[in-house]
């Protein structure tokens, strides 16, 4: 059912351009629900399925490689960062992630899905490139903020109040 999810939110990026970057956020953020009601391993799973069918389906490359290249997964492994005790250490393993997720992505559209807006943006200007890289590191950091708080809406409000009288827990 999560995965169909997904997927329509995927498939909606090309009837809602201005989306483009919120719904695959929003279709990763589905995925929580799967890591604390199952389990890591199976949100992966469906995070690989959806990875691929948007790849091939989506109407919107751009949102399926930003997808599968950070907005998809992210939401899953961002438990385990979270183990980690020291907040400075946690920031800066975060931020790494991001950077090189992005940054793996950028090679993607260009070089796999031949997405030429981007070489067009990259060949513009070293400072417009700086600033948009800087822009997306603040964009990161309160999303993660921002996923932080939506998960422990999960956990503390709308699961014991909708999912585990669903689920008979």
């Amino acid at each position: 059912m999560i995965a169909a999810l997904c997927i329509v939110l995927m498939m909606l990026t090309g009837l809602l351009p201005m989306a483009e970057f919120a719904l695959p956020a929003l279709a990763g953020v589905l995925l929580i629900m799967l890591v604390v009601e199952i389990s890591p391993k199976w949100a992966f799973l469906v995070y690989i399925a959806v990875a691929i069918l948007s790849l091939l389906l989506a109407p919107s490359k751009d949102s399926a490689v930003f997808f599968t290249a950070f907005l998809g997964w992210y939401p899953i492994a961002k438990s385990k960062l979270e183990n980690i005790r020291k907040p400075a250490l946690e920031w800066m393993w975060k931020i790494l992630i991001f950077n090189f997720s992005i940054g793996m992505g950028l090679v993607a559209a260009i070089y796999l899905f031949r997405l030429n807006d981007y070489v067009e943006i990259l060949q513009d200007s070293v400072w417009l490139l700086a600033l948009g890289w800087l822009f997306l590191n603040v964009v990161f950091v309160i999303y993660d903020i921002a996923l932080t708080r939506l998960i422990t809406a999960y956990i503390k409000w709308f699961r014991p109040k909708y999912i585990q009288k669903i689920l008979g827990k």
